[in-house]
């Protein structure tokens, strides 16, 4: 029979010959979609018998594909009858109830969505996760009050957390502002230097990184760094029942897992803070005395100047509620696992992705209630 041509042949051949469709060689799942061409460009009334004398091996693909083209030519009024089969063949053709599976109506295939249906299948998606997320942090929040008004937060495990979300996060916090001050005063040196108000350098570094870049990149470093730990531990152990474990021990997974994980992360992130500013200013005074020639301590003082209590109080506040916001996202999407281990990959990928997005949407809204409060 003709075939087009292809980069390997088929391990089998379907020829013709009158009424009967001659099958030899090896039937494969690899080969179905080509032994479903054959078969139906050959089928027809006048041709309904199969003979698979000549095959050597058969899968459950390829009895799908004789079951297809059965109900195919019940539809027409015939029946498909098969001879010959052998071995392997009549093994798995005999697990097969025809007169039931070719009864059955054939499979509806679901046509893919319009736009306006995949917005609002997106929205609802959206809505039910928020109102998980908000019910999780109201859980969250009573467990954390009832933790501290009767004595029960595990002051060991907040300082293990402690240690692992603030002490270890420090370097990459530092190195980070420190190309972040580096960058940004080397692109305003370029910009006031026609102006001679490279002085300036230092007060747009010192606000930056105090009050603003500081906070919003320890908290997007925290929701890489701790955010996704969080979610992978959490989510293995979901899915080796020890949270389940603990439910039935009736002890709140919440209370004992969470907290402990976010209050280390809101005890470590002013400091993590306050170290993001400081480093980010001195990549900034670096700059300073390379570029700019500006002295070390003309730069401090414009710094001292223009850096404020207030700015740093703001600074380390933010700081503080981005940190919680990464590492309750983290706990969430862990204790969240519904799976195996591929989920918890899924966990870990979306804590980060999460945490990073409504640290910035915070920001945002920090930025709008900042601009028209007394503060």
């Amino acid at each position: 029979m003709a075939r087009r041509a292809s980069r390997q042949e088929p391990p089998f051949r379907a020829e013709a010959s009158g009424e009967t469709i001659a099958l030899t060689g090896r039937l494969s799942a690899p080969w179905a979609a080509a032994l479903r061409e054959d078969l139906f460009s050959l089928a027809g009334p006048g041709r309904t018998v199969i003979d698979l004398s000549g095959v050597e091996s058969m899968d459950g693909a390829a009895t799908a594909v004789l079951l297809e083209l059965d109900r195919d030519l019940r539809s027409r009024g015939a029946r498909l009858r098969i001879e010959g089969a052998s071995g392997a063949a009549a093994s798995i053709l005999a697990l097969v109830d025809w007169e039931t599976l070719a009864s059955l109506p054939p499979p509806v295939r679901r046509k893919g969505g319009g736009l306006v249906l995949q917005v609002g299948t997106n929205a609802v998606h959206l809505l039910a996760e928020s109102r998980r997320m908000l019910a999780f942090a109201g859980t969250l929040a009573m467990c954390a009050v009832h933790c501290v008004a009767r004595g029960r937060l595990r002051f060991r495990e907040v300082l293990r957390f402690l240690e692992r979300s603030g002490v270890d996060a420090v370097p990459i916090v530092t190195v980070s502002s420190v190309l972040l001050g580096l960058i940004m005063a080397f692109l305003g040196a370029l910009q006031l230097k026609p102006y001679g108000a490279q002085i300036y350098v230092a007060d747009m570094v010192a606000l930056a990184m105090v009050r603003e870049l500081g906070p919003v990149i320890t908290s997007i470093l925290v929701a890489g760094r701790s955010g996704s730990g969080y979610a992978a531990e959490l989510g293995a152990m979901v899915v080796d029942d020890e949270v389940d474990a603990l439910a039935t021990m009736g002890v709140e997974p919440v209370e004992f897992l969470a907290v402990p994980r976010v209050a280390a992360v809101a005890l470590a992130m002013p400091i993590l803070a306050l170290i993001s500013g400081l480093a980010g200013i001195a990549g900034g005074l670096l700059v300073a005395l390379v570029q700019m020639d500006i002295p070390a301590v003309r730069y401090l003082e414009e710094t001292r100047a223009i850096l404020t209590l207030r700015h740093v109080g703001i600074g380390v506040g933010k700081s503080v509620a981005f940190g919680v916001l990464a590492a309750a996202v983290g706990c969430y999407k862990g204790l969240g696992v519904r799976g195996g281990a591929e989920e918890v990959g899924r966990a870990s990928t979306s804590a980060v992705v999460t945490g990073i997005f409504l640290v910035i949407l915070c920001d945002a809204l920090f930025a709008v209630v900042l601009t028209y409060l007394p503060f």
